[in-house]
């Protein structure tokens, strides 16, 4: 069978690395012969798909982005539309269409015209009106619908032909990394007076809570804790960085916040770290951050609500928290801190739970089934 995979962007953040993973299955299988990819632009993304040796094609999509509902950009929603004869003569031409996002508009408007299989793969959770759009458009775009979660499927109507595939991690390469030379129990930490290292990784905007975290971090007071936030922001947003960095220099947090653009190559950051934070302030499809660092047993303390409890068990591989609420997220932060022996004991608890039920082996075997039709 030949395969055509349309993604809406060419970075390296958590969905477009499980949209990698995706494509490095199909690479895999013997079931395809041909793999295009079809992206927006250029990015990171193309060198790591330039690998599995997969045709790239650049193509203007018309995306449901958030920016561009926002700021009222339409014509970057419109446009694309144009050329929606050209990309239906382009999918006739293969017997699967995987699209790996809910946003992409040219293809619900084409969807009743395709006859092959058609399988959307969702990883946003919309609120609103957007919501029950996409569950219009899907319902009738008649394709196989996988979700990334629980959480996500429930932020859509009900819909035929769907189910939970949980996002999976290939885990880190260990060459050069000291921590995942060495078995969870074997882990040194540091002396009980050397700051605790957090890290808060992923896309800066209003919703990841970055800006909670440094609001927290004021408020717990105490300087034995560092914050490294690490992320770009989407275009048009950039604004968005020198915001957070004015609000650290305001609150005299200049030594206990560091800022790091993202980058591709994430283990060494995760391996700086002792716990990892993921206070979103609004419901995250998945949680891919937190398997990531949960692979480099490190526990994790996450906001209660979206695809993380289906990650995270609270007082075993870290803590949840109401999100929102200050107060619980410096109860989690003030246990590790005073308690080096309970940070050891859940980052190898967090380790077995990623290798039980993260790893490749099952992704791929849900993957299979997904598939067949």
């Amino acid at each position: 069978m030949n395969i055509i995979c349309l993604h809406q962007s060419a970075d390296m953040y958590g969905s477009d690395r499980s949209f990698l993973q995706v494509v490095n299955y199909l690479s895999l299988s013997p079931n395809f012969e041909k793999i295009t990819v079809i992206l927006p632009r250029n990015g990171p993304l193309v060198k790591e798909l330039e690998k599995l040796n997969v045709e790239i094609l650049f193509m203007n999509l018309s995306l449901l982005s958030k920016t561009y509902l926002m700021k009222l950009q339409w014509g970057k929603i419109i446009f694309p539309l144009f050329s929606c004869s050209r990309k239906k003569k382009l999918l006739d031409q293969y017997d699967v269409v995987y699209v790996n996002t809910s946003v992409i508009l040219d293809f619900y408007l084409l969807a009743p015209f395709l006859k092959q299989m058609k399988m959307i793969h969702i990883r946003e959770i919309p609120n609103g009106i957007l919501s029950k759009l996409l569950s219009f458009f899907l319902k009738y775009s008649k394709a196989k619908i996988i979700f990334n979660s629980q959480s996500t499927l429930n932020s859509f109507a009900p819909l035929a032909k769907s189910l939970v595939i949980h996002n999976a991690f290939e885990g880190f390469a260990t060459k050069g990394l000291l921590e995942v030379s060495l078995t969870a129990s074997e882990i040194e930490l540091p002396p009980k007076k050397s700051p605790l290292k957090m890290l808060l990784i992923g896309r800066i905007n209003s919703w990841k809570g970055q800006d909670f975290a440094i609001a927290a971090l004021a408020a717990l007071a105490n300087e034995n804790v560092i914050l490294r936030i690490v992320g770009s922001t989407s275009a048009g947003n950039e604004e968005m960085v020198q915001e957070l960095k004015k609000k650290v220099d305001q609150l005299g947090l200049n030594d206990q916040v560091e800022f790091l653009d993202f980058v591709s190559d994430t283990a060494e950051i995760y391996n700086w770290s002792d716990v990892a934070i993921v206070p979103s302030t609004r419901p995250e499809p998945f949680g891919r951050i937190a398997i990531e660092a949960m692979s480099l047993s490190k526990p994790v303390i996450a906001a209660n609500h979206g695809g993380l409890p289906e990650i995270i068990e609270h007082g075993y591989s870290g803590f949840l928290f109401e999100p929102n609420n200050k107060a619980e997220f410096i109860a989690a932060i003030s246990q590790y801190m005073n308690d080096p022996d309970l940070l050891k004991r859940h980052g190898k608890n967090a380790k077995m739970v990623y290798e039980e039920k993260f790893s490749l082996t099952g992704f791929h075997k849900k993957l299979d089934e997904a598939f067949q039709d």
